[in-house]
């Protein structure tokens, strides 16, 4: 308590020794803000423009503004490249496919290759020691050589008798809801997760299967997060306390156990030389060719190949899943589209077979309106890498450890590489003989990413969205429901950590013949 004698107030020595706590943590607040503001001047001086950030949040404020868009709303004040900074670091965002290729081509090539643990969390818990999400390192390589490696072999001996059961299925299911309105979102997914299970394992599904059930569990729980792991990147330490977050990583650490786990003991037993049955073989046999290379390097072991298995459908499921949902969402929108499709189906394939495979290179409008789909709708979201020295890109500096993120929405509607890119024109993809220009031949168009952390599942996706697109078009007319208003292509929902999707949407399916 106080005392006041001839009105001069004295403190007794607890309350004297509360306030001189208090004097020393305001200065102590005062002086580490000083230093905060001088260093991230100082940081950031060399770095591309940016809003400059807030104390203890950085530029997280501006994330949060009433623009969907929030990163294309600050490339329109800052420019094509930009800084932001965030308590785990600095991001910096590109936003044109010229700064995109300076940065994951060339002589840059090999350094925007990094995936730090604090850019990644939560996921690089939630998937176990992947290729993925795992940081550039001896493992890291080794893991891709192993990824690519396995996935080479199983394209080059079975991928064309594994590549149609699922949509069979899926055309089975649509029979049941013939002229019925009902929305597809959920059952393209359930197909897709169904087709890689079988590549997977060999093993044939239902889409109402429990362990396809189980993989759009764990699917989920990825995409519950997209957005959380923001907020425990910047507070780490509230991770660890008892909240419905760290309930969803335990559960999906316990998910993915029980679904890969049991095939790859399965599979390992039974494993040959020589006899490639499905991916799970092709990854077994691809980590016992590898590892004979390394001379006793410290690059894991054959319990690693589960999570490998969970990276073929995060690579896989979400991307094929999400983009023919868009797919079929434009082909309502524009009938037109959707007609030419099948009048080049009917030319091609005949109402007497079913389409394969190898059809594709004989149908350029097809492929033309897939690269159309993928362009214009936001599929995949910010896919970032770290620099793993500093270096520099369109002259500006960037420090070792800054997190480059594309932008690739804005890439895929930069005016300057895509006249009118708001309009769905297919026709972007086609020569002035009509012949398909290839999937990577636009210097603008990149939809699985660039560079060696591009999306390493996109051969797969391929040829998952071109046989489901095919044979759905080829068996069924698409429109939208008697008097149901036009979806909304603007508004999109995670499909889990880096994928978007439409919102749901119904449709009407009738059977050509």
């Amino acid at each position: 308590m106080s005392i006041r004698l001839n009105g001069t107030k004295f403190y007794s020595a607890k309350e004297q020794s509360v306030n001189m706590i208090a004097e020393i943590a305001l200065s102590l607040l005062l002086v580490w803000l000083m230093w905060s503001v001088v260093t991230t001047y100082k940081t950031r001086s060399k770095m591309p423009p940016g809003p400059f950030p807030f104390p203890f949040v950085g530029n997280f404020p501006q994330m949060l503004c009433d623009s969907p868009d929030p990163f294309s709303k600050l490339a329109e004040k800052y420019g094509d490249i930009y800084t932001l900074s965030f308590p785990t670091g600095n991001t910096v965002v590109l936003n044109t496919a010229s700064l995109m290729r300076e940065a994951r081509f060339g002589k840059k090539a090999g350094i925007f290759v990094g995936r730090s643990p604090g850019s990644v969390y939560p996921f690089n818990e939630m998937l176990g020691d992947d290729y993925i999400m795992t940081d550039y390192s001896p493992i890291y390589v080794f893991r891709k050589k192993v990824f690519l490696s396995a996935l080479h072999a199983f394209e080059s001996t079975v991928k064309h008798e594994s590549s149609t059961y699922a949509v069979n299925a899926l055309l089975k299911e649509i029979g049941s809801k013939e002229k019925k309105a009902f929305s597809p979102g959920k059952l393209v997914h359930a197909s897709i997760v169904a087709q890689i299970w079988k590549m997977i394992t060999t093993k044939k599904v239902s889409l109402n299967d429990p362990v396809v059930k189980s993989i759009i569990e764990f699917d989920e729980l990825l995409g519950k997060q997209a957005l959380k792991g923001t907020f425990y990147q910047m507070i780490p330490f509230a991770s660890y306390l008892p909240s419905q977050f760290s309930r969803d990583i335990k559960r999906a650490v316990q998910v993915r156990g029980a679904i890969f786990l049991p095939e790859f003991r399965a599979h390992l037993e039974t494993w040959q030389p020589n006899m490639i049955r499905d991916l799970t073989d092709s990854l077994i046999g691809a980590f016992k060719k590898e590892i004979l290379k390394e001379n006793s390097k410290d690059v894991g072991s054959l319990d690693d190949i589960p999570a490998l298995m969970t990276d073929m459908f995060v690579a896989g499921a979400g991307t094929t899943s999400s983009v023919i949902a868009w797919f079929i969402l434009y082909m309502v929108l524009h009938k037109n589209v959707q007609e030419k499709i099948q009048n080049e189906l009917d030319m091609v394939v005949g109402k007497d077979r079913m389409p394969v495979l190898d059809d594709a290179k004989n149908m350029p409008y097809l492929q033309a309106v897939l690269c159309e789909v993928l362009r214009i709708a936001n599929v995949l979201s910010f896919v970032g890498t770290n620099a793993i020295r500093d270096t520099t890109i369109s002259g500006y500096h960037i420090p070792k450890g800054t997190l480059v993120c594309p932008n690739l929405k804005r890439v895929h509607h930069d005016e300057r590489e895509w006249p009118e890119p708001d309009v769905f024109k297919p026709e972007r993809f086609l020569d002035s003989e009509e012949k398909f220009v290839g999937w990577t031949k636009l210097h603008g168009f990149m939809p699985f990413g660039a560079g060696r952390r591009e999306c390493t599942g996109q051969s797969l996706a391929r040829i998952m969205i071109i046989t489901f697109a095919s044979t759905l078009l080829h068996c069924h007319e698409i429109a939208l429901p008697d008097g149901a208003e036009e979806p909304n292509t603007e508004i999109l929902a995670h499909a889990h950590a880096t994928v978007l999707r439409p919102q749901d949407f119904e449709v009407v399916l009738k059977k050509r013949f």
